[in-house]
Order: C-alpha cells, then structure tokens, then sequence
C-alpha cells in the first residue's frame, strides 16, 4: 500500500498514517468472502456466549435440520456422519454382575461353588462326597441353563439340556441340595465352607425371590408349620438327632485311617513258662511314630464313613414330604417313599455300626423317623377331609322298610 502524498510504500497494511510524511493511509480493501465456509451462513451468535457454548449449540441446529429433512444451508459443505456406537446389550444391574454370563447371580454363585468342587479335590481340604459332588455338578448345570435362556442370550449347549431340569422345582432342589451339604462340611474347621457358603448365599437368595417366594413359586406347594403337627414333629425331632449323631463319634481308626487291628494274643505270653519270660502288657505311647502305626489312635465321625451324605439327603427328603401340602397332586407310590429313605439310612447305619455313642444316636433318631413313615405308608396321616369317604354298612331291613309297595295283593 503505497501514501498518496509521498508515494512510500508502507511495510504494514495496518497502519492508518505514513511513516514517512504523517499522511493518512487510504483504507484497508476487505478480505474476498470465503464460498466455502459453513459458519458465515449461521445466525450469528451474541459475544457474550462462550466459543463452546455456540459450537454446541450450532452443533444442535445441524441434528435438528437433519431430522426435519430441510436440505443444508448454501455453500456448505457436506459433512460426514459420525460412526455410531450402538450398544447391543445394555446392561442397567449391578456393576459387579456385568461381565458375568446372562448378569445372573445365581451364574457366579455356581462359579463359587465349582471352584470349591475343585478345591475339595486336595487332600487336606474336606469333600462333598461321590453322590454330593455328582448332584452338585448336574444342579450347576441345569441351573446355569436356565439363567442363561432366561436372560435371552443362551448358547447352543442350552438346547441340549433337557426340558425338565428347567423346571422351577430343580432350582429350589439345588439350593436346599446346597444348603445340606453346607452342614457336611461343618464336620470341621477348614477354609473351604466359608467358599461353599459364599457360594450357597449367592444363588439362595435370587433363586429363592425367583423360584420360591413368588405368588407362582414353590412355596405355595408346601406348609412348614405342618411339621410342627403329631406325627410329622416326630419326624422332625428324629431326623435332627440323625443329623446331630453324625457329629458324635461312630468308633476308632489309627491316625493314618486304618481300622484298628484286632487283639492278637502276644507270642511269649503263654503257660508253662517261667514268668521272667512272659510279656508284659504295656501302653504304648501314642504321640511316637515309632511305636505307632500312623500317629496313634483317632475318633471318626459318622461323616469319615462312607457315603455319609447319603442319609442326609433321603432323611431330609422325608421333611420335604412331610410338609408338602395334602390338596398337592402326587403319584400314589410316594406314600412309600419315606419308608424307603429309612430303610437306606438303616443299612447304612448298620455297615459301619459299633459300639459308640453315634450310632445308638442314630438309630434312636431313625426309629421317631420310622414311625411316621409307617403311619405314612398305612395312610393314618391323611387329612379327614382328604380320606375317601367310607361306605356305609348294609342293612336289609332299611331296605324292606324303604321298598315301595306293589299294587298286586295275592
């Protein structure tokens, strides 16, 4: 830009006067509009708002043109759609619980209870038994099925789960299946029943506000205040001293669980001879592993015999029926089942029975159980209002009484 008045040409285009003569410099031309830009085209925003707040809101008028189907302004161009991350399963529950299969509870406390299955596998951790650990496994899986179709996203293996482990009474045996071998586990101290009852609680409680507690669940089926009645507290009583027994000692076994050897007699110590030749009977010490097989002499309980879960399970079966409503349809054969439950429990005792205070708890326990299982099977247990309705006697002579008479007289 050169001064009108000296010519000189100014180094700046923004000064006014020049630096040579003082003349004022002629006006700045204005800049070319820019045909591109999209922003000379929105309503200008007042100065007092923010840069951000007015990109914010330019931002809103371009979502709301776009929805309204209105073409865009002239000379701007067009801008490319923003990729659009659509959450395919949002997740509102429990932030513990999201990356948990089908965000179930019951799924988690199935994990729990697995990993205390493979715990019990070690030697110096208490197991479940055979039978206990089989139920467990088929009870996790049924019960895993079932929360995984019901959450919706079932894989393929759900279908090949039978449909009658989905029903809403497998869920309920579970947990009562887990709640009982929880107090096998008390037989000891030892680190895995605080896992096993972790476990236990997780999957009680949803099972029990899903399967149970609902106005559809099972509970409506069964009356526990039923128990508290002649004869059924009979078989309440016993099948706690059943359980309190399996606590007791049932006998002795060396430290290494070995039975005891029999009492042979002692070579040496036999007649005829001179007695600075006999021997002499003496304790050994029990705490030497060099005078005792494996430590010495220890007391088991009735849960170091065999299958000891076993009676505890078809014991507490009984209960369940017990207290299952009379108006309840069931199979005419179940009448026999408690029968049945102390009939095995009874063998069982009888394998491993000896002189000990466990046993005879037992079985005292097992003959209130008894009873009324036999009033049970006899059908003495009946509500009278259930019972069919008796015959009544026949009499001839009401008979001749009520006959009407002929017309015919001879």
């Amino acid at each position: 830009m050169q001064c009108p008045e000296c010519g000189e040409s100014a180094a700046d285009v923004r000064l006014m006067y020049c630096e040579n003569c003082g003349a004022k410099m002629p006006a700045r031309p204005a800049p070319p509009p820019r045909a591109s830009s999209a922003r000379s085209n929105r309503p200008s925003r007042p100065m007092t708002e923010p840069a951000y707040a007015a990109e914010i809101l330019d931002e809103e008028e371009e979502d709301r043109r776009q929805a309204s189907g209105a073409p865009p302004p002239r000379g701007s161009k067009a801008q490319p759609q923003p990729e659009e991350f659509e959450d395919e399963d949002p997740y509102t529950g429990p932030r513990w619980l999201k990356d948990v299969p089908g965000h179930s509870q019951s799924v988690l406390g199935v994990g729990v209870v697995a990993f205390s299955l493979v715990l019990s596998i070690l030697p110096f951790f208490p197991s479940v038994g055979v039978l206990g650990t089989l139920l467990t496994l088929v009870g996790s899986v049924s019960l895993v099925a079932r929360e995984l179709r019901r959450d919706g996203n079932a894989p393929g293996w759900v279908d090949s789960v039978p449909l009658v482990l989905m029903r809403p009474e497998i869920p309920a045996a579970f947990t009562l299946l887990l709640v009982a071998l929880s107090v096998r586990l008390l037989s000891g101290f030892n680190l895995l029943f605080p896992i096993w009852a972790a476990g236990t609680a997780l999957i009680a409680v949803e099972q029990y506000k899903l399967v149970i507690a609902e106005p559809d669940g099972v509970a409506r089926d069964f009356d526990l205040r039923s128990l508290l009645g002649f004869p059924r507290v009979l078989a309440l009583a016993g099948v706690a001293v059943c359980v309190v027994a399996l606590f007791l000692p049932w006998g002795k076994v060396m430290a290494d669980g070995s039975p005891l050897p029999d009492n042979a007699p002692v070579p040496g110590s036999v007649r005829g001879v001179p007695p600075e030749l006999r021997v002499i009977p003496t304790t050994r010490p029990s705490d030497d592993s060099l005078y005792s097989a494996g430590g010495g002499v220890a007391s088991r309980s009735g849960w170091d015999l065999p299958v000891s879960e076993l009676p505890l399970l078809v014991l507490l079966s009984v209960l369940v029926l017990a207290a299952l409503r009379p108006d309840v349809e069931r199979p005419a054969f179940l009448k026999w089942a408690p029968v049945g439950a102390v009939s095995v429990s009874l063998l069982w005792a009888l394998a491993g029975v000896k002189l000990a205070v466990g046993p005879i708890a037992f079985l005292l326990g097992l003959v209130a159980v008894g009873f009324y299982a036999v009033r049970q099977a006899l059908g003495r247990d009946e509500p009278a209002e259930f019972l069919p309705p008796e015959d009544d006697p026949y009499d001839p002579d009401q008979d001749l009484e009520t006959e009407p008479e002929s017309g015919y007289r001879g």
